[in-house]
């Protein structure tokens, strides 16, 4: 058994990503802080697009057909897909970083 559990403490019902973890618990904090930046300013970016689907579903008109839920609701609901799987992989980075890195300006 592992000892070692510095950079892999997880309660029980936390969900983490084991690939991200294999990926990057060799890598320097340094090197893990670059792709915690890049995943959240992904993660942003993704927030910023299912916030558009969603104005775009609520200014949609009711979809008649009671088989679908319409295209505009469709899109939101893969745009939330997106960003939550993008947040899951932001927290097993910000988890394995142990802290939220310092955000350069954009």
């Amino acid at each position: 058994m592992d000892t070692d559990t510095s950079r892999d403490v997880q309660p029980e019902h936390k969900i983490t990503l084991r690939p991200v973890i294999g990926l990057t618990e060799t890598l320097p904090t340094r090197d893990l802080e670059q792709i915690t930046i890049e995943a959240i300013r992904t993660h942003r970016r993704l927030r910023d697009v299912a916030e558009a689907r969603y104005e775009e579903w609520r200014k949609s008109p009711a979809v008649a057909a009671c088989d679908t839920a319409g295209p505009a609701q469709i899109a939101y609901v893969i745009a939330m897909i997106d960003m939550i799987a993008q947040q899951t992989a932001l927290s097993t980075l910000l988890d394995l970083l142990g802290h939220v890195p310092s955000m350069p300006a954009d």
